[in-house]
């Protein structure tokens, strides 16, 4: 995972500058919030490592309650690159403090959020076809805290507006394709492992073979109605000039060749995949 990961350093270093902040239009209506509202950040602990801190803090969700987090700080007066990192659906935000710490003594910034599902006083995980108006509010919410905490990380001086990334694994890379379609500060998107749509139940991978012989047909239908709209597929074709590198296991249960191929095809250049 370093050695992938490793690439959003590279890639935040060289390549065409983000796009200015546009004004909100319909691609990103969907995932439009109030930039001015006050962060409200709170610090509840720091530890000092080598090479940087190591900050445990939160900040103000527009969509309510509080985004947990690490903001992990080199040594220094910078300017700094800025990373952001979402972890996969059954991870939270110490999947990439390793890769975070490795990144402050080389002179970034980073920002390690907790999806909605592993915060305080939230409601327990993904609902799926149970409940999918909580499922598509709480996805929303993902990719709204996600911009929000690219507005934690901008407002500080130490951060380098012009070397900026997101690297997202599974969930994270998931939502990371619907981030990049509206999020214009980031030049660079690392995603590892993300699928293309939450919709398509008809291929032959394991997981789409369990939602048919559990779930009604009319279920399956009312899921696809209400989360189709912010299938990351939607979103991902608007995020040029950002740079895009895909990875994808080869034998993955989950994720089949046709997703993997289906999710870079869509996605806007410029990109790049591995697939070991």
């Amino acid at each position: 995972m370093a050695s992938t990961v490793a690439l959003a350093w590279l890639l935040i270093m060289s390549g065409p500058a983000a796009r200015e902040i546009e004004s909100q239009g319909p691609i990103t209506s969907m995932f439009a919030y109030d930039q001015t509202a006050p962060l409200d950040i709170r610090e509840s602990g720091v530890e000092k490592v080598p090479g940087g801190s190591v900050h445990d803090i939160s900040y103000a969700s527009p969509k309510g309650g509080r985004v947990t987090a690490y903001l992990v700080i080199p040594e220094g007066k910078g300017p700094f690159a800025a990373i952001e990192f979402v972890h996969w659906g059954q991870g939270n935000r110490t999947e990439f403090l390793s890769e975070a710490l490795s990144y402050a003594r080389r002179g970034a910034i980073s920002l390690l959020i907790d999806g909605p599902f592993n915060r305080p006083n939230y409601h327990p995980g993904p609902s799926f076809m149970d409940d999918p108006q909580r499922e598509h509010d709480m996805y929303v919410q993902l990719v709204i805290d996600a911009r929000r905490g690219f507005d934690l990380l901008l407002s500080r001086p130490d951060a380098d507006p012009r070397r900026v990334a997101y690297v997202g694994h599974s969930l994270g890379a998931t939502w990371g394709g619907a981030l990049a379609g509206v999020e214009t500060r980031v030049r660079s998107f690392v995603l590892m492992g993300g699928l293309p749509s939450l919709t398509d139940f008809s291929g032959t991978d394991t997981f789409s073979k369990q939602v048919r012989d559990k779930y009604s047909a009319e279920q399956i239908r009312k899921y696809s109605e209400i989360l189709g709209p912010i299938n990351p597929e939607n979103f991902i074709s608007n995020a040029s000039p950002s740079n895009i590198f895909f990875q994808f296991a080869r034998w993955d249960r989950y994720i089949t060749q046709s997703s993997a191929e289906r999710y870079e095809k869509v996605a806007s250049q410029p990109k790049r995949v591995t697939q070991p």
